[in-house]
């Protein structure tokens, strides 16, 4: 089951959790998994979720055209034309272009360092280069 917890355990950010109960519905809680990302960031997801969901009822008239994506040179996740996470940050000898707000607030790198999850050479030259900039 899923679980969204605003403002724990600082206020400003909030936490979706994938979670389950031990021994039935009245058991312990176990945290399977968990994201915590600033309370603004769950807004916007959230305003885009309600402009999509809509479209995936099975009433809902075919899309007559796919919004144009690119995908963020630091994670891979699409950024869309329309997006307000698009942006341009000079970094030193890389310039980046079109990165999703995730990666240039830092919070990709810092989740991936959490994880200790294994990173191609240019998606690690890309976040660091960002957090250099960040620094």
């Amino acid at each position: 089951m899923l679980m969204f917890i605003p403002n724990p355990p600082e206020e400003g950010v909030g936490t979706l959790a994938r979670i389950r109960t031990e021994d039935g519905p009245d058991g312990a809680i176990v945290f399977e998994r968990r994201a915590e990302r600033p309370m603004a960031l769950w807004a916007e997801a959230g305003q885009n979720l309600r402009r999509i969901v809509p479209l995936l009822g099975p009433d809902a008239p075919p899309a007559n055209e796919h919004e144009e994506s690119t995908p963020c040179p630091g994670c891979y996740r699409p950024v869309y034309n329309s997006s307000s996470s698009s942006t341009l940050i000079g970094a030193g000898p890389l310039p980046l272009v079109g990165l999703c707000r995730l990666c240039v607030n830092g919070t990709t790198l810092r989740s991936l360092r959490q994880a200790d999850t294994p990173l191609d050479a240019h998606q690690r030259a890309v976040l660091e280069s960002v957090a250099a900039v960040l620094v």
